[in-house]
Order: C-alpha cells, then sequence, then structure tokens
C-alpha cells in the first residue's frame, strides 16, 4: 500500500482523522463506521456526526479507516478502540 501524505488523503479520510482526534478511544473501527452512516443500530445518536455519510457503505468506511491504521494515521488502543497516532498538531483538519 503506497502511504499517503496528509494533503493527498481524501475529505472523507482527513474527517476520519478529525473525528478520531475530537473522541479519542470511544469508537471500534465498525462502531465509527456505523456511527458515521447512521445505522439504526448504533444507540447514540447525539453525535453531531451521526450519519453525515449515510449516502455510503458501512464496508466502505471500514475499509478507509482500516486504510488510516494501516499506514499509522490511527491506531488501535488496548481496548481495540480508534485513536490518533499524530498529535493534533501535526495534522489539522476541519470536519
Amino acid at each position: 500500500m503506497t502511504e499517503l501524505t496528509l494533503e493527498q488523503l481524501s475529505s472523507l479520510q482527513r474527517t476520519l482523522l478529525d473525528i478520531v482526534r475530537k473522541y479519542p478511544g470511544r469508537f471500534s473501527r465498525s462502531g465509527l463506521a456505523k456511527m458515521l452512516v447512521g445505522a439504526k443500530s448504533w444507540q447514540d445518536r447525539e453525535y453531531p456526526e451521526y450519519g453525515r455519510f449515510s449516502d455510503r457503505g458501512r464496508k466502505e468506511i471500514t475499509w478507509q479507516i482500516d486504510s488510516l491504521v494501516q499506514q499509522s494515521y490511527l491506531r488501535l488502543d488496548g481496548r481495540n478502540r480508534l485513536a490518533p497516532t499524530l498529535s493534533p498538531k501535526e495534522f489539522d483538519v476541519d470536519v
């Protein structure tokens, strides 16, 4: 897999980075995908990002998350929750 610079990341990938930075350790890979596509099985709809990518599939979102983990932009913590690997100053993205 070719590693991309921050400038080369898609807007979806940059949004994923920003959400994980905003809520470190809150989401599993599948949980974040469910929340972003607005899955009915997602319990907490209080997140402003809920359903933001309702036009996309969970598999696509999960694939993008996995890509960011493989490229070391994101990591999984000890509970298999997503966390940023870069400090907030290293990537300045807007949701």
